[in-house]
Parts: C-alpha cells; structure tokens; sequence
C-alpha cells in the first residue's frame, strides 16, 4: 500500500507526534490536536475542520513558520518510543579520495534486496525521515530504484548527502518528481580551486553543474562544508556563494581519524573566533548558516541549553554491513572495532533502547562530542 499522507502521525508516550513530510517539521500535540491534522491534511476535510478550530489551524501555522534548526527541541532528555529519523549507509564506494575523509574502506555495498527489507521494517515502525549516505550513493546503478522505493511507496523525508560529481542531468529530472520528499546536501570545501584542493582536481565543475541542474529543477539543497585548516580562511567565499544561489550552507567542524590527517586540524582559539565571525555575518546578512553543533548554536542564539548529541535519543544508524551504529563517526576512529554491535532486524527498536552500546552512548552523551573526546584523546592529539 502507499503512503500519501502529508503528514505522518504516530503516538508517543505522553503525546502524539506529527510530521510535516515537505517541510520536514514535527510538532507534538495531544490527542485531540493529532485528530484535527489528521483531518485537514490527510483527509482534506477543509471547510468542516476550519470552521470548528480555526484558533488551533492560525496557532499551528505560526509553529510552523519557526525555524527549527539544530534538531528537535521538544527533546530533553526523553528517548522516543521509536525514532524520528534513521541514517542508512547504502555503500562505501567512493570516486573522491578528499582528504578529510573518515573511511577505512572503499569496496562494499548493501544488498538491495536487504535495503528493501530494512525500509519495509522502518516504515512499519513509523519513522519518518531517512537520510541516504555513503560513500558515494551515486556510483550505485540501482540508486534512483531505492529512491522511489523511499519517496513512493514509503514517503519517506529523504536527505540524499552526495559529493555531487556524479549526478546527470537525466537522473536529476527523474528524481524532480520526487521533490516533494527530497532534500540533497551537497559536499563542497570551498569555491573553485578551494575545493579542489580538497577534494580533486576538476570535481568544483562538477559539483556546481549539479547544483545549477537541481537549482533548474525545483528540487531542495544545501550545502555543507567540513571546516578545517586549509580551507577556515575561504568560509567568506562559501557563503557568498550561496548567497547567491539562495541556499543555506552549513559547516562542520573537521574531526581526524588519521595520522595523515594533521595538517588539517584547527586549533580551538581559531575555531571559536571562526563561529563568532560565522554568527555576527549570519545576523548583518540574514543569511542561513548552519552550524552542525547544537551546543553552541543555543549558546550563541540564546536558546535552551542543549547537549552536543541527541542522536540515539531520536536517531539510528544502520551501516552498510547492516550493524546499528550509536555513532558513525566513532565507528570511524575505531572506537567500535571487534565490539559487539547489534545487528538491524525486526526488532530493532529493542535492541536500539537496551543495546550495551547505544546505552553506554546515552550514560556518557556529554556537553561536547564524544567524537572529539575519544579521538584527540586516543590519538594524542
């Protein structure tokens, strides 16, 4: 059967949860409130629900106009009954070899006919939004099967994070009709040559085609950033950049997972004056930068104290040998190795709420990642 609602509905403990699969908003109301939405948007029942609660419809708009970036406020410290969102990793093939990369590994990719499984048991579990990662998705043949799959018939919310490079124009047109459900964040480490320096030779023109091609097409991106040495200084010519085209662009703070990856890391002054220069340009421009760290985004915004990573309190991560994952980047300093991880089935939503691992995450979710604390510690660095 498939799914068409607009906005997927689901009770949690003490209330239900709505979300809005376009916009990629949820919102928790009672009992009464998830009716109501139901009706107006699944069921169209305009004039009639209108009538009846047009305080509650004027009140919800404003809710939904509210920027909600940096997660999911209505956290605390509660873990949902099941998560929000799930991050597959569908391959680790890759075409770029960039060199803040955090992989080990270049040559698996997930059967598709265990991705298939995996997102029937994720939609009856009643997640609403899947981010699609690698390595690089498009060196898939099958990728635009497991699109559909995600935005058809389970409709899903779909992050694609992608380098770019690969993306023809064909493709880009068949994915258009999914746009409603599709939001790509797009890998760039500055404008031109910046980049390149980076990622590849060539892989800028790439990457902006791409761009140009989604742009063309009506389909939602971002872009995100990792910042570290080589390219803090450029961060200006990224936001211009994006400016421009009218998207948002988001960075993220460069985390080594190699010897080789040294030259790399910013020293912690530098970085803090680099979020003080990020913020006072994002007030004068009104311009919309991401920064990927909740922490300090609701420092420097004024917000409710939030913790570094909510992730295992309203995520999962499934990676490609189909094991569930706290964190993807801990896996990648090798905090993980010969641990005995859970593998995703059924029951998945057990194992996510008692497993070792993902408690052992939870007990020690501190005001900083653990990433940074495990590997600059591990590593002596």
């Amino acid at each position: 059967m498939i799914d068409t609602n607009l906005v997927k509905i689901r009770k949690e403990k003490n209330y239900y949860l709505c979300y809005f699969v376009e916009s990629r908003k949820v919102i928790n109301v009672n009992k009464t409130g998830a009716k109501i939405i139901d009706l107006f948007f699944n069921k169209k029942h305009y004039s009639n629900v209108l009538n009846k609660n047009k305080n509650f419809l004027k009140e919800l708009k404003e809710i939904l106009k509210k920027d909600h970036r940096g997660g999911f406020p209505f956290i605390k410290e509660e873990q949902m009954d099941v998560p929000i969102i799930a991050e597959l990793q569908l391959n680790t093939l890759c075409n770029l070899r960039c060199k803040h990369c955090c992989q080990k590994e270049y040559d698996k990719s997930m059967n598709i006919k265990k991705i298939e499984n995996i997102l029937k048991i994720l939609h009856k579990a009643k997640i609403f939004e899947i981010n699609l990662v690698g390595g690089e998705l498009f060196l898939r043949p099958d990728i635009y099967k497991i699109v559909t799959l995600c935005c058809k018939k389970y409709n899903f919310a779909v992050n694609i994070i992608t380098n770019g490079t690969l993306l023809s124009e064909k493709l880009i047109e068949k994915l258009a009709l999914f746009k409603n459900n599709l939001a790509f964040l797009i890998s760039i480490e500055g404008i031109n040559e910046h980049n390149d320096e980076i990622r590849g030779k060539g892989t800028f023109k790439k990457i902006e085609k791409t761009l140009q091609l989604l742009r063309k097409n009506k389909i939602y991106f971002e872009t995100s950033t990792t910042i570290n040495a080589i390219n803090i200084k450029h961060w200006k010519e990224i936001t211009d950049y994006c400016e421009k085209l009218g998207i948002s662009c988001n960075f993220n703070l460069f985390k080594p997972f190699k010897l080789t990856q040294q030259e790399l890391i910013i020293k912690p002054n530098k970085y803090f004056k680099f979020i003080e220069e990020i913020f006072k340009y994002r007030t004068t421009h009104n311009s919309h930068i991401g920064l990927t760290n909740a922490a300090i985004v609701a420092n420097m915004t004024k917000g409710d104290p939030r913790k570094e990573c909510k992730a295992t309190l309203s995520g999962l991560t499934i990676d490609v040998n189909g094991k569930m994952i706290p964190c993807p980047f801990l896996k990648g300093a090798g905090y993980y190795n010969g641990k005995n991880l859970p593998n995703f089935s059924k029951n998945f939503i057990n194992k996510w709420k008692t497993n070792y691992w993902f408690k052992d995450f939870r007990k020690g979710n501190l005001n900083e990642c653990q990433t940074c604390s495990y590997i600059f510690c591990e590593m002596g660095w």
